[in-house]
C-alpha cells in the first residue's frame, strides 16, 4: 500500500520528520535530495529512534584518520546511542540488527511511502 506522507517542502534537508502513516510512526529523512523512511522504533529497547541524532557517517579509512562520509546518513537512537544506516536500516556495529525501512519516493511534489506487512526483519 502506498501512502502519501505530505508535500516535499514539509521535509527539510538533513532532518528527520516523524509522521503517522496507517497507524505507524515513520521517520522521513530527506538527505541531499534523496528520501528515506524508517520505523520510529529502535530494535534495542524499542526507543523512539527517529527522535535521535541524524548525521553523516564517521569513517576511518586508515588508522588515525577520520572523515565524514556525507553520502551515508546515520541515525543514532536517543536512548542508548545505537546507530543505524538510514539507507538500509542496518546497525553500524552489528549487521545482524536492523530497523524496518520503507521504500519512499517523490511524485508530483509529494512524498510517497510504500507500507507493507513485512520488510525483511527488525532484528534478524
Amino acid at each position: 500500500m502506498i501512502v502519501d506522507a505530505g508535500p516535499l517542502e514539509e521535509f527539510r534537508e538533513r532532518e528527520v520528520t516523524i509522521v503517522r502513516l496507517d497507524g505507524r510512526e515513520v521517520g522521513i529523512v530527506r538527505w541531499d535530495g534523496d528520501i528515506y523512511a524508517l520505523a520510529n522504533v529502535c530494535v534495542h529497547q524499542r526507543g523512539p529512534l527517529c527522535r535521535g541524532t541524524l548525521s553523516a557517517r564517521l569513517d576511518a579509512p586508515v588508522p588515525g584518520a577520520m572523515e565524514l562520509d556525507e553520502a551515508a546518513p546515520v541515525l543514532a537512537c536517543p536512548w542508548h546511542g545505537w546507530e543505524f544506516d538510514v539507507r538500509t536500516g542496518r546497525a553500524l556495529w552489528d549487521r545482524r540488527y536492523r530497523v524496518r525501512t520503507y521504500r519512499a519516493h517523490v511524485e508530483d511534489g509529494r512524498v510517497l511511502v510504500e507500507l507493507r506487512r513485512s520488510s525483511g526483519a527488525t532484528g534478524e
